[in-house]
């Protein structure tokens, strides 16, 4: 492997974090955002949403397109002193890990609840991005707070 390469390795510590990172930061909001953007009929679809939330749905991408290309700079520029983007990611996936949880056991947050299809999906995967945050803030610590 060349010598940037090994850099970028060690900027994460190691092998796992960094595939880690690259895997739930960069390649998983990307492929989201794609999805929400070219293909928001089959997602709206797919929750038994109505076309007319479209915009809404876009805009919605807009979270995971600015943390995949946020991410995609770190991995280039190095994580140092970047912990503002870790802790809005614990911020972002432990306040949705709530809402979708409540949602999706009926407990609260449950306006339009028969309009449209609660998937346990949306809380699996905020529950996994929550982990991934806490795992990467708590590792890379050492280099984030500087």
């Amino acid at each position: 492997p060349k010598k940037k390469e090994l850099k970028m390795i060690e900027n994460f510590n190691n092998i796992y974090l960094f595939l880690l990172f690259i895997f739930a930061c960069i390649f998983t909001p990307g492929f989201y955002a794609a999805a929400q953007l070219w293909e928001s009929k089959k997602v709206l679809e797919r929750y038994g949403i109505d076309e007319s939330a479209t915009l809404i749905a876009r805009f919605a991408a807009c979270w995971p397109t600015a943390e995949a290309l946020v991410a995609l700079l770190i991995l280039f520029i190095g994580p140092q002193g970047n912990w503002a983007f870790f802790t809005f990611g614990v911020i972002v996936f432990g306040a949705s890990t709530i809402y979708n949880t409540l949602s999706y056991f009926n407990i609260a947050l449950t306006l339009g609840r028969g309009k449209y299809k609660v998937l346990p999906e949306a809380m699996y995967a905020s529950i996994f991005k929550l982990a991934v945050y806490l795992i990467l803030l708590i590792s890379l610590s050492d280099k984030l707070f500087l």
